[in-house]
Formats: structure tokens, C-alpha cells, sequence
């Protein structure tokens, strides 16, 4: 999938998700405290910093 950025397991510090992910950078929202139905967890700084280059990109076409 084009465009989409992978969390691969090890991407994880703690939390996850049951099967594969994928950050959509893309699909900028902004959330309110009841579209969150529970915490997933927190995401190595890596991960976050490629997501974000991308969502930079894409904003930059």
C-alpha cells in the first residue's frame, strides 16, 4: 500500500495492535477525548518521525 507507513511489532514501546498497522499520514484529524474508546499504547520515535516526514511530503505535492 502506497504511501502507508508500516508499524512493525518492534516499533511498539508498549501497547500494540492484535494484527498488522499502518499510519495513514494522510488522515490528518483532530480527536476529542470520547473518539478514543481506550489508550493502544506509545510508538518508538522512529516510527512517529517517518509518519510525520511523510504526512510533510504529501502536504508538499
Amino acid at each position: 500500500m502506497d504511501g502507508l507507513v508500516e508499524i512493525p511489532e518492534q516499533a511498539w514501546i508498549r501497547g500494540g495492535t492484535p494484527a498488522t498497522s499502518r499510519i495513514v499520514p494522510w488522515g490528518i484529524q483532530s480527536l476529542a477525548r470520547s473518539d478514543i474508546d481506550r489508550w493502544q499504547g506509545r510508538l518508538r520515535d522512529v516510527t512517529v518521525n517517518e509518519a510525520v516526514d511523510a504526512l510533510v511530503a504529501e502536504l508538499r505535492r
